[in-house]
């Protein structure tokens, strides 16, 4: 089975990108602390992201969203490399501007795996 790609342009203005490492630490009685990334992919990234549009563009982006909390897209989010990403649930939020047009907003979460 492919991997779908989100194809619509990246909007910026969303908010600042989050990064959470965890590590192992174990502190000894004499004040060291030996600390190591706990695995290959220790770095967590979260992005806000937002999309404004027509009421059917939306709609379409919307759709897409709330079909990839739990199975992975790929992406190039504004400021960050070309990967796997997740929507992070319920995350996604649709503010109606006017009658014609609406914003979208969501957070999407890196995924580790393999894309061709």
């Amino acid at each position: 089975m492919a991997v779908e790609t989100y194809s619509w342009r990246s909007q910026l203005g969303a908010g600042a990108i989050e990064y959470s490492q965890t590590v192992r630490a174990a502190q000894f009685g004499d004040g060291y602390e030996q600390v190591a990334e706990n695995g290959i992919n220790s770095t967590a990234i979260q992005v806000p992201m937002k999309h404004v549009g027509s009421e059917s563009e939306v709609n379409a982006v919307r759709d897409f969203l709330l079909a990839h909390t739990v199975k992975a897209f790929i992406i190039t989010p504004p400021g960050e490399a070309k990967g796997l990403y997740r929507v992070v649930a319920d995350s996604v939020r649709k503010n109606q501007i006017s009658s014609k047009f609406a914003e979208l907003t969501f957070t999407i979460k890196r995924a580790y795996g393999v894309y061709a």
